[in-house]
């Protein structure tokens, strides 16, 4: 089993970990405001899309420059958090969203909206770079899948919650009030945590001043060139394209040579390591591509109202929240590989059903299936989050962290710039302005949502794939993985069965 072969930080019983509930109580509350901002904004860009009067492609920046800055600056200040201390660059990291948030609810201008959600994003890569080497190092590896599958559902609550009370807070209130939801969740996780996460003492700060601003020049032109896709201006998207890529040969050679880098690039020798961020890469592709897209289709094809669309967007993250922990239980039991495969099996599955929706179909027809692809990632993300911190020693936690939030969030990024090229390559620009849609127009966003589901199941099919790696027999292994299951629900039904006799 993965989770007996990589088991670095389990029995160290020098360790205090009386703490860990409360120190899981206060990450959590602060790492709840994330994903929630994420998925207010998500259903509100059709709003501030019509607000500015502004085409798509540049609203999706509203987006981008919050992903582009927080995934430029993460492994940062993972490796800051290191010298620093990952419980500081987390408080620290609380305050400025709080700030962040209030700034963003001021904007008057398309452009100073963007430029504020980029500092959110900057913020937001303090809380999330250290949140989850914070958990690992606060918990005994019997009850570290457990606290992921925790993580995953605070993470999931913010994704149901936040179409919900992004869509209320839209129609009641005007697009500004979704971002000052994060004020009172703020400021209560400040509270918290600083009552509750004590950080060790502080050392000598060990730059690599050549990798941060290599990481982030050749991180930005990527996304600026799918952009640039976005609105035909191809010739201008090769020579950027052709620069992104000079930029990341560059970082690579650096990072190779460099005493103290910002990553350690032989991390990546481990192929389960490798394989394993692949997987969670794609699969927070699909699902913020779902996230992204949906909202156009709910509300200018069905015609639904924003508040609505939320509830109708909830169904995924409210079946995470339920089934979260019981991802987490399964890889602490059978090991993290067998809910990874299902799950990504499960959402390949979802995901090709939502590529069966028409110009017709019915809420309900769009929920059961988001429900569906909720199961998936309830099964694969706690799992793959528990795999891939207890590989190395405690020592690059904090780097394997800030890789972790680095490698899912670009998925994030990539998945709106793959949700925008596909849209448009179905219908114009032009027509996705109207607030709803009627005839050929419907007909078209309703081909471009499928065509990006159908994207989207391909990458989950590789998913599944890839989460054999480092396994020689995959028929021998994936045979005593159904052993394996078979022989925990025969422990189970004995241990009911012996209670009812008792």
């Amino acid at each position: 089993m993965l989770a007996q072969k990589y088991q670095w930080n389990g029995s160290d019983t020098t360790k205090d970990y009386s703490n860990k509930w409360k120190i899981l109580l206060a990450v959590s509350i602060g790492v709840l405001m994330v994903p929630l901002n994420a998925s207010i904004i998500n259903v509100s860009i059709p709003t501030i899309s019509e607000f500015f009067s502004v085409n798509v492609a540049t609203a999706e920046w509203v987006l981008t420059s919050y992903l582009i800055m927080f995934i430029g600056l993460v492994l940062f200040f993972a490796r800051f958090g290191d010298f620093y201390g990952h419980e500081r660059i987390f408080i620290f990291g609380l305050f400025g969203f709080i700030i962040s948030s209030i700034l963003c609810s001021l904007s008057t201008t398309i452009t100073i909206l963007i430029i504020f959600r980029g500092l959110q994003g900057v913020t937001a890569s303090m809380i999330l770079s250290v949140s989850m080497v914070i958990i690992e190092k606060s918990f005994p590896l019997q009850y570290l899948g457990k606290a992921f599958g925790i993580y995953a559902v605070v993470t999931s609550t913010g994704l149901a919650f936040g179409p919900v009370i992004g869509g209320i807070m839209n129609s009641l209130f005007g697009w500004r009030s979704i971002f000052l939801v994060n004020i009172p969740i703020g400021v209560l996780a400040l509270i918290i945590s600083c009552y509750t996460l004590k950080s060790n003492t502080t050392q000598e700060v060990k730059w690599d001043i050549s990798g941060i601003v290599l990481q982030f020049v050749y991180f930005f032109l990527i996304i600026y060139s799918l952009n640039l896709v976005e609105r035909a201006e191809y010739v201008t998207a090769a020579v950027t394209g052709f620069f992104a890529v000079l930029g990341f040969i560059i970082f690579v050679k650096t990072e190779s040579r460099s005493e103290n880098p910002l990553i350690k690039l032989n991390l990546f020798k481990n192929k389960v390591f490798s394989a394993f961020n692949i997987c969670l890469h794609f699969n927070f592709t699909c699902m913020y591509m779902m996230l992204f897209i949906m909202p156009f289709y709910l509300e200018k094809v069905l015609h639904l109202s924003t508040s609505m669309t939320g509830m109708v967007l909830i169904a995924s993250p409210l079946v995470m929240i339920l089934m979260g922990p019981v991802g987490g239980s399964l890889s602490d039991r059978l090991g993290s590989r067998i809910p990874i495969f299902f799950g990504s099996v499960t959402s390949a599955a979802a995901l090709l059903l939502l590529s069966q929706l028409t110009v017709s179909s019915t809420i309900f027809d769009v929920f059961w299936r988001l429900g569906l692809l909720g199961l998936g990632a309830a099964l694969f993300q706690p799992s793959a989050n528990h795999s891939l911190m207890s590989i190395f020693p405690s020592e690059n936690a904090g780097m394997a962290s800030g890789i972790i939030a680095t490698v899912r969030n670009m998925g994030m990024v990539f998945a709106v710039c793959y949700g925008g090229l596909i849209l448009n390559s179905a219908i114009s620009p032009e027509l996705m302005l109207q607030s709803q849609l009627f005839g050929s127009a419907a007909l078209d966003l309703t081909t471009g949502v499928q065509r990006a589901m159908i994207f989207g199941a391909m990458l989950s099919t590789l998913m599944a794939v890839l989460s054999f790696t480092g396994v020689k027999n995959k028929k021998i292994a994936i045979a005593n993985h159904l052993k394996d299951i078979g022989e925990s629900l025969e422990r189970e039904v004995n241990k009911m069965k012996a209670n009812f006799n008792q």
